[in-house]
């Protein structure tokens, strides 16, 4: 790296350096499991903590602020939002816990993230303890799959929902394999291939569904992001494009197949045990839930926005299992009213521009952008059917959009790399 940008060039400097990277990298690979809650917090404030050091003693900036005025924007709004909700509602102490463990933790994953990878040594660092978090949640969920039939059933990989929506994050990675430029290419490429087959048996073994449609939109993104770029006839493009959607609708079909297969009383087959899914209801009940409290919400991640959508259904079964809306925005705005829900669609909104404008900056830029955009694309689909937008979900998202942020700001996709002062 370049002394004159490095916080850590001194010798000393460099080992705390290094200790962040791995401690991040340690905050990564336990978190998507039971009970890593305060490790992986430990490690991002620890991680943080350094980079305050040699902030202090090099005087120079050690943790750095990603640009753009309307991400900066979008990102307070949101912060500022849930915290004034927290505080003003009828459970501040509860609200205010949610809020540090949901809202904070993932911005300082993010912010750490973004300081720490000056290079793609950092980052290949941190994809490696992805890896070998992905496979062993792989072989947790192959050895103990869903089990819809055996409501206690609590696997340690915490639920398929958080996997499948782990699984969908990491896909979006792919690409850098091809973009980082590191000594040993053919075993990062060698190691992205294991990923896919990691990534393909977790999401099967999940039982989920809409991970096979997230698939499906993640891949034509990435298709019309480098359309031109990835050279061949325009009709053998268009024809990988067809094939991507044909194989994630056969797999969601099979999918969906193999969940009515687990239900050999009920008579269903992949067709009517769609047609039989209760989100209609339960979104039509959190629109309701929406309109009793629509400025103020029932509550920020408080039992009380759980009740209130309950209260919608007569069924007592449906009181007891209906009791999150299924889809994040709607979550939102059940919680905080509408202006809840404004602020989390322009934090997306505003992400989604970060990327959106670093695709110009240079040709490594606008493949990592690529996989900053399948990253936020495939997650906000994931939970237009489910709410994982909180602890794992949300500290696993803030960390990669630190990371590719950051590459994306590099100069070039070579190797000691320095940030390009580019308006955005």
């Amino acid at each position: 790296m370049n002394s004159s940008t490095n916080p850590s060039q001194s010798a000393h400097g460099h080992r705390l350096f290094t200790i962040a990277v791995w401690l991040t990298a340690l905050s990564l690979l336990v978190a998507p499991f039971r009970s890593s809650a305060g490790l992986r917090a430990a490690a991002l404030l620890v991680a943080a903590a350094i980079l305050l050091v040699l902030w202090w003693q090099t005087k120079s900036p050690a943790i750095r602020l990603p640009r753009g005025q309307f991400l900066r924007a979008s990102v307070g709004i949101w912060v500022v939002t849930v915290l004034g909700y927290s505080l003003l509602g009828p459970d501040s102490r509860m609200s205010l816990e949610s809020w540090r463990g949901d809202v904070l933790t993932p911005m300082l994953a993010a912010l750490v993230c973004y300081s720490l990878a000056r290079s793609v040594h950092e980052v290949g660092v941190w994809l490696a303890a992805l890896l070998c978090g992905l496979l062993i949640l792989a072989g947790m969920v192959v050895f103990d799959p869903f089990q819809p039939v055996t409501g206690l059933h609590e696997p340690r990989y915490v639920s398929v929902g958080w996997l499948s929506t782990w699984v969908v994050m990491l896909a979006a990675l792919l690409p850098l394999a091809w973009l980082l430029r590191l000594p040993r290419s053919f075993a990062l490429r060698s190691a992205a291939a294991v990923a896919a087959g990691a990534l393909l048996t977790a999401a099967w073994f999940s039982g989920n569904r809409i991970v096979w449609l997230c698939f499906g939109v993640m891949f034509l993104l990435y298709m019309a992001m480098n359309f031109r770029q990835l050279g061949g006839k325009t009709i053998a493009r268009v024809a990988l494009m067809f094939i991507g959607v044909l194989v994630a609708a056969v797999m969601f079909y099979a999918s969906s197949a193999m969940r009515a297969s687990q239900f050999p009383t009920a008579n269903v087959d992949a067709v009517s045990i769609l047609q039989q899914d209760n989100r209609q209801a339960i979104w039509k009940a959190a629109l309701n839930t929406i309109a009793e409290r629509p400025l103020a919400g029932h509550g920020y991640a408080l039992a009380a926005s759980h009740e209130a959508l309950a209260r919608q259904f007569n069924e007592p079964g449906f009181q007891r299992i209906f009791r999150q809306a299924h889809n994040v925005v709607l979550n939102y705005a059940i919680q905080m009213g509408i202006p809840g829900a404004v602020a989390l669609l322009m934090l997306f909104a505003g992400l989604v521009h970060a990327f959106w404008v670093r695709r110009t900056s240079s040709a490594f830029a606008r493949g990592v952008a690529t996989c900053g955009l399948m990253l936020l694309a495939g997650f906000f689909l994931r939970n237009m059917a489910d709410d994982f937008f909180h602890r794992h979900g949300a500290l696993l998202l803030g960390a990669l959009i630190g990371m590719l942020l950051a590459a994306c700001d590099w100069q070039s996709g070579t190797d000691e790399l320095h940030p390009v002062q580019t308006r955005v």
